[in-house]
């Protein structure tokens, strides 16, 4: 997937949206503000974005305040890792 900006890689941008969702980001990449603004900017980037936007918060609303143990978000971003590798190797 690619877009117009030359400066940010869509699938390193779609690569961090969950960590971007909860305000999890680290040092090491792209920084909220270039994520946000990408995000902005790039439609393929922006619909991948809204859908995951919409699925989580329909599932919060579903969840009420109850929050994931912190052991099961780990099983769950790992496996998500898993199926995005097994994604980008399949044709």
């Amino acid at each position: 997937m690619s877009c117009n900006d030359d400066e940010v890689d869509c699938a390193e941008v779609l690569d961090r949206v969950y960590v971007f969702f909860d305000h999890e980001l680290d040092d090491r990449a792209l920084t909220y503000d270039e994520i946000k603004a990408h995000l902005d900017d790039c439609q393929p980037c922006l619909s991948t974005y809204d859908i995951e936007r919409v699925i989580r918060e329909a599932v919060a609303r579903a969840c009420g305040c109850d929050h994931a143990p912190d052991d099961l978000r780990l099983k769950i971003r790992a496996r998500i890792e898993e199926v995005r590798v097994q994604m980008t190797r399949t044709p």
